[in-house]
């Protein structure tokens, strides 16, 4: 009778193990997902960090038995160091003391220092390529950034970003934000083009379908004022503005939102914001400091506008840069009422869009749930109203005083 050993299964590290763990995840979703095959692999290796091609390999092998064990790398194949004890020694030493400094040096000086101190001990020195190919291997990232950096973000961007915010109805959770636009337009004063300048967008999107509910477009920087606008609109039919606007697409996102999340800017803090969320029984959260991720969506969404404005004529581009020396004065071509019309489009365009981070339609995201939210005959003046700054004044004999001024019966 003979007894059958079975080989003992290679160990592998807790990362190891939670890198495949997490890989399988993925392909899980491109293998269950009903939608496009190539579409779920793209988002896939920007989400896991790897190319397309890498995807389809680990796909391949994945999808036989589909076991985590599968995406595992079998045994130590990590290179054997070729370098003597020494030369390893000085660079690491060298690297510590020269390098890893929070004045940053550059890398090419400390490496002639290393090659000296190995020709001073006799020993072969080494190329510059084998010293950069040390660095990940004797400090972690998060080394480099605090040694390196006094400026602390780029340690945070090293570290666990938890709190993200999800939501699994429409209108459970819905984002507001501003930015200025990419783009300068202009106004028509005595039959001439005349420079303005750059416009200010505020939208409002909903976490759930990827909606955008709504949209304000404002000469002036994002106040009490703007904010009313945009949730005028994102709570209320926008049939009438469509018609009034000769826009001949639908728009049938609005509703009241049961979480608004926001930043800590002045204009959610006022008391104006905060009676109109009580009046309509929305409830606020605010962003935790230095947490933008928690406005995510939002954040993702103004940058895709964005995008689309600046392939029109007088873009500003995203930095100076960005910009090189382009006449984006000179260029500017569209007044202020075609760049509100190109925003409603590109809105438009977006909620019939697939979202490449979720995979769905949001408009078919919105139609297959929106029959079960609580309609309500809001106007959006009364909408306006609530959430504008308002004082109180005594009307007395001389009549009521207001900004300075006294008005009376005659």
């Amino acid at each position: 009778m003979h007894i059958l050993k079975l080989a003992p299964a290679p160990s592998h590290s807790e990362e190891a193990w939670s890198t495949a763990r997490r890989i399988a995840r993925e392909l899980d979703r491109i293998l269950d997902s009903s939608g496009p095959r190539r579409a779920a692999i793209v988002r896939a290796a920007a989400e896991l960090r790897l190319s397309t091609r890498h995807v389809y390999n680990l796909l391949a092998r994945y999808r036989v038995d589909r076991t985590v064990t599968l995406l595992l790398r079998g045994g130590d194949k990590t290179r054997k160091k070729r370098l003597q004890p020494g030369i390893e020694e000085i660079i690491a030493t060298t690297l510590r003391e020269q390098w890893l400094v929070l004045e940053a040096p550059p890398l090419a000086p400390v490496v002639a220092e290393i090659r000296a101190r190995c020709e001073e001990s006799g020993l072969a020195p080494p190329s510059y390529l084998t010293v950069a190919r040390r660095i990940p291997a004797l400090f972690s990232p998060e080394e480099i950034a605090k040694k390196r950096s006094a400026n602390p973000k780029h340690l945070h961007r090293l570290r666990a970003r938890p709190g993200y915010i999800h939501a699994a109805h429409p209108m459970d959770v819905c984002q507001i934000d501003h930015t200025p636009t990419d783009i300068n337009f202009v106004e028509v004063i005595e039959g001439g083009r005349t420079f303005v300048g750059r416009a200010y967008l505020t939208i409002v999107t909903d976490v759930a379908t990827r909606c955008i509910l709504g949209f304000c477009l404002t000469l002036e920087k994002p106040s009490a004022l703007s904010v009313a606008l945009c949730l005028a609109q994102a709570m209320c039919p926008k049939d009438e503005w469509l018609v009034a606007r000769s826009i001949a697409h639908g728009w049938p996102m609005f509703g009241r939102p049961r979480l608004l999340v926001t930043d800590s800017a002045k204009e959610f803090k006022g008391n104006a914001f905060q009676r109109g969320c009580e009046d309509y029984g929305i409830r606020i959260r605010y962003r935790d400091r230095g947490r933008v991720h928690q406005g995510g969506v939002v954040e993702r969404l103004l940058g895709k506008l964005n995008g689309v404005l600046a392939t029109q004529p007088g873009s500003t581009g995203r930095s100076v840069a960005d910009r090189d020396q382009y006449p984006a004065e000179r260029r500017a071509r569209l007044s202020f009422t075609d760049l509100e019309r190109c925003v409603a489009l590109t809105v438009i365009d977006h909620n019939l869009q697939q979202n490449a981070r979720i995979l769905r339609v949001p408009a078919s995201e919105w139609d297959r749930q929106a029959h079960e939210l609580a309609r309500f005959d809001d106007d959006p003046m009364r909408v306006l109203l609530a959430f504008m700054p308002g004082t109180e004044r005594r009307i007395s004999p001389q009549g009521v005083s207001m900004f300075a001024l006294d008005y009376h019966l005659g």
